[in-house]
């Protein structure tokens, strides 16, 4: 799969976030001090609701107990988020998938900005996305059953997101992450086709938590190496496997 023209799934992903989060350990100087959360944190939920609010009504019963049973687990994802681990960090790293399509969102705690990577840019999705950050009312305004049905548009899933974690980690940050701006990050490597997306994303992280400040000019043919990548995220894949 990963030699091959094919989406990265979440484990892979993560698989690579993890790795991240073991060379930070061990080369501290190296990296900034980060939190990552999985792609996974609420994404069964999320299945689950637009389900819900699309079929007719003697199968919502069902889907509603299915529901109930995932409401906890997800939050295995963020144990991790504390008033004083968010107090020890400067980031907070959250790739996201959506119809198999992958972006990176990296909270900066101390500028109160969300920082989203995209690799496949598109002029209309950043008109959006500052007109529905610019104000918080947009999430009292529609509930979540009304995002769900409405849910045309790619990065309704990120302000969710940030809306879910708001509301799962009450209490541990010092200022309203619904209320941040959000800022697509501009000059960064894009991608040529629709499926290496996900590379582009554990690529993009890569950069985003070291302390050396990328030359995304220097960056620009990430494309044209891609066979190369997935070759070198294979390897890495099965040397995991093997400790």
């Amino acid at each position: 799969m990963l030699l091959t023209n094919d989406w990265l799934a979440d484990n892979h992903v993560d698989a690579f976030a993890f790795f991240l989060l073991e060379q930070s350990r061990l080369m501290a100087e190296k990296f900034h001090p980060y939190l990552y959360i999985s792609p996974l944190y609420r994404v069964s939920i999320n299945n689950i609701l637009i389900l819900f609010f699309t079929l007719v009504f003697p199968y919502r019963t069902k889907l509603l107990q299915v529901y109930k049973s995932y409401s906890m687990d997800y939050q295995i994802f963020i144990n991790h988020i504390n008033p004083v681990s968010i107090q020890e960090s400067k980031l907070i790293v959250l790739p996201i998938i959506h119809e198999k399509h992958w972006v990176l969102l990296v909270g900066k705690l101390k500028e109160k900005v969300w920082k989203m990577y995209d690799s496949l840019p598109n002029p209309e999705h950043k008109n959006i996305c500052h007109t529905v950050v610019s104000s918080n009312s947009y999430f009292k305004l529609y509930p979540d059953y009304y995002v769900y049905i409405h849910n045309i548009n790619f990065y309704n899933v990120l302000f969710v997101q940030i809306k879910y974690l708001h509301e799962d980690t009450t209490g541990c940050f010092s200022s309203d992450i619904t209320k941040w701006n959000v800022q697509a990050v501009r000059g960064i490597p894009t991608q040529s086709n629709n499926y290496d997306c996900g590379i582009f994303v554990c690529k993009y992280m890569e950069k985003a938590v070291r302390r050396k400040k990328p030359d995304w000019n220097a960056l620009k043919d990430w494309q044209k190496h891609m066979p190369k990548f997935r070759a070198e995220f294979a390897f890495f894949l099965f040397l995991q496997t093997k400790k």
